[in-house]
């Protein structure tokens, strides 16, 4: 075999094994744990609502809370709580990385698995936010236009914004303004209490004993059951409180979720680790839950059922109903999942439940049910399935004991209808819910933005004339004191008040400062711009001599005719560089700095002799004047 072959079997290895890798769904999937108020969610281009407890989070999710409503969804043994009126994405959510994106609103993060460390980002519009350690912090974002404020109430947290990289510690106050960044100390409120009472749940747990901190769901167990140690399965857990006759999986609905299929979405508080992972056994007549021994990081399933039925399976439903069914049944841990959605060998056997100390346990246990009996089967009927993408499930859709010996195994679960699955196959869920998330975070933004706009300018008419006017102003006639003004004309759009330009980016304060230093700077250039104004806009000059003009007219009548003549003197002078004009015209702007300091010198020593000369003549007028009304009054 040449070696150009073996090179191009060795690629198309290499290529196969990339797409099959490719084809894993995530392994790490969020949880919504509670909802307080109106919590929308947007999944596959699709916006959900009402009870939202136990849905699966996954990447370009969308979390939105309305005013004055909150939520909290997990990924593992991390926490992530929305206050109201919050927009909160989720970028990336996979093995390797959590990238959430706060659009507008306030957020509250805290990490306590340090592995997780180098895959968290939290980003806003103004700023990125990492932790070197585990630690908590609060993110307000757009509460204030075009700033963010970070509050880091434990750990230490490095803040990347406004052109600066900063490390803030506990107790410490990052806030990120346009271009500025600043620092002050922490700051709590009612939401930080609230989110200090979620946290409380969580310390001192026996869970997390028995299952590792990445298995997300695992904090309400302690609450719902009890940890019992079991000779076959090692340490199993109960649920407490559950109806005579009940059994997993059937009392929740079914959501189709891409790329996964069905997805089961339990209604109890408990109900999502023990749905996603690790398989169910009866033991003394009870249902309880066999977490297993994790190797590695957990993986997360859709439903780890199997399914059964089918056009020649008939049952008997409770409302006197028969007729073609489908059903399902918990796993065991005897039991082999076969997933309907593409993975490799790999994910696959990570998929396998493993036992706490005996590796050969399958083997011992792999002829237990010989008799083809499936425990907690729970059927709906055929046409119930791809009707749409939700299909609930209650305790009334059990199946009869005598029903379930040697029921036909479906190989895969049902599929959804092709007119609903249409849209998703025809564009990615990605450009669609993006499409429409950035439609409607441009429309919210828009509103909040006038709002508050329209909140500034009534404080503005109450108390009176701003300091951005005369600013303005400013800066528009500031060009008639350059040879170039043109290129500084496209400054005038910032007016429009648009959010997202750039230029608009700027704090009020540092416009002010850069005022007043172009205001100092054209105080100390003013004498010669009074000598010799460039001969680009001579007519203008007028209007820049006008202070000068205005200063001296306290000081008496000889000031104030001094003030008359000099003014056609310093408007005559552009004469003479008039006829100077055609040498310098092809020079740069530059050059034409120096022209007026010769004159200024010139000018006093041609005009001294006749000035002392004028002053000589009116004092003499004065004086006959003086003469005059003195013989007047004597005469009278």
């Amino acid at each position: 075999m040449s070696r150009k072959i073996a090179q191009f079997l060795m690629l198309a290895a290499l290529v196969a094994v990339t797409s099959v890798a490719m084809a894993d769904p995530p392994a790490r999937v969020g949880r919504v744990t509670v909802t307080e108020g109106r919590v929308t969610m947007l999944v596959n281009g699709e916006e959900e609502a009402g009870n939202l407890m136990n849905w699966p989070v996954t990447s370009e999710n969308h979390l939105t809370t309305a005013s004055g409503a909150r939520a909290e969804f997990r990924v593992g043994s991390a926490a992530i709580r929305l206050d109201g009126d919050s927009d909160l994405e989720v970028q990336e959510l996979d093995d390797e990385r959590l990238v959430l994106r706060l659009n507008y609103g306030t957020a509250a993060v805290r990490l306590r698995d340090p592995a997780m460390l180098n895959e968290f980002e939290f980003l806003t519009p103004q700023a990125r936010v990492t932790l070197a350690e585990p630690g908590s912090f609060r993110v307000d974002a757009e509460r204030a236009p075009d700033t963010t404020v970070i509050n880091v109430f434990a750990g230490n947290a490095r803040v990347e914004g406004a052109g600066t990289m900063l490390t803030a510690r506990t107790g410490k106050r990052v806030e990120v303004r346009g271009d500025d960044i600043f620092t002050a100390l922490a700051r709590r409120d009612d939401f930080d209490n609230w989110v200090a009472g979620r946290d409380r749940r969580d310390e001192g747990m026996v869970a997390s004993r028995y299952v590792p901190a990445d298995m997300t769901g695992y904090e309400d167990l302690d609450n719902y059951g009890n940890w019992v140690e079991d000779r076959e399965y090692g340490t199993v857990w109960f649920p407490r409180a559950v109806s005579a006759g009940w059994a997993p999986y059937r009392d929740g609905r079914w959501v189709w979720i891409s790329p996964w299929g069905w997805t089961w979405v339990d209604n109890s508080p408990w109900g999502y680790a023990p749905f996603h992972y690790g398989r169910w056994v009866v033991v003394g007549g009870r249902w309880c839950w066999t977490p297993g021994r994790v190797v590695g990081r957990s993986v997360w399933s859709p439903a780890l059922v199997g399914w059964v039925g089918g056009n020649n399976w008939s049952v008997s439903f409770g409302s006197g109903r028969s007729g073609p069914a489908v059903g399902w049944y918990p796993l065991s841990p005897r039991d082999r999942y076969v997933p309907a959605y593409r993975m490799s060998s790999d994910f696959e056997r990570r998929l396998v439940w493993n036992h706490r100390t005996n590796e050969r346990w399958h083997e011992r246990y792999q002829d237990r049910d010989h008799d083809g009996r499936r425990d907690g089967v729970t059927a709906l009927p055929s046409d119930q399935w791809g009707r749409g993408r939700h299909i609930p499930v209650n305790n009334g859709a059990r199946v009869t004991p005598q029903d379930v010996r040697n029921v036909p195994l479906m190989t895969a679960p049902p599929v959804l209808s092709s007119s609903l699955q249409r849209q998703t196959q025809a564009q990615p869920p990605r450009q669609d819910w993006q499409h429409n998330r950035e439609d409607r975070f441009n429309r919210d933004r828009d509103e909040r933005f006038n709002r508050d706009r329209g909140q500034d300018r009534h404080a503005e008419r109450e108390r009176g004339p701003d300091l951005r006017v005369p600013d303005r102003q400013d800066q528009q006639r500031q060009p008639v004191l350059q040879t170039q003004p043109q290129p500084q004309q496209p400054q005038q759009p910032r007016q429009n008040w648009t959010r997202t330009d750039n230029d608009e980016r700027d704090g009020w304060r540092n416009r002010i400062m850069r005022t007043q230093q172009q205001q100092q700077q054209q105080q100390q250039q003013q004498p010669q711009l009074q000598a010799a104004p460039p001969q680009a806009q001579p007519q203008p000059q007028p209007q820049r001599m006008e202070q000068p003009r205005h200063e001296p007219r306290f000081g008496g009548g000889e000031r104030e005719e001094r003030g008359r003549r000099d003014a056609p003197q310093v408007q005559m002078a552009p004469a003479r560089p008039a006829q100077m004009s055609p040498p310098p015209q092809p020079a740069a702007p530059q050059p034409a700095a120096p022209q007026p300091q010769p004159q200024p010198q010139m000018q006093p020593q041609q005009s001294q002799p006749q000035q002392q000369h004028q002053q000589q003549q009116r004092r003499e007028a004065r004086e006959r004047r003086e003469e005059r009304m003195e013989n007047g009054e004597n005469r009278r």
